[in-house]
């Protein structure tokens, strides 16, 4: 029982990772930045509305959304940072 409580926090120590990892490259201005900050807030999104739905009648929305909502902020700085200036 203790290795399937591990594993279960395995999963959603990588999940929330992915999210702060994507939200902190997400204030690079350079290409590889933003690749990577697509990828990683792509798996965030997407790991975490997982969750959300497979927990839903539980604490999944909150469990789950707070990834989705790191995935989401990251594209939108993202965008927000490499838009270019207006002269």
């Amino acid at each position: 029982m203790e290795s399937l409580a591990l594993l279960v926090s395995l999963m959603l120590l990588v999940i929330y990772l992915s999210g702060l990892i994507a939200f902190g490259l997400s204030w690079l201005r350079n290409r590889i930045g933003k690749i990577l900050t697509l990828i990683f807030s792509s798996i965030s999104v997407l790991s975490g509305a997982w969750v959300a739905i497979t927990l839903i009648s539980g604490n999944g929305l909150m469990v789950g959304g707070i990834p989705v909502l790191l995935g989401v902020l990251s594209i939108w700085n993202t965008l927000r940072v490499n838009k270019p200036k207006a002269s």
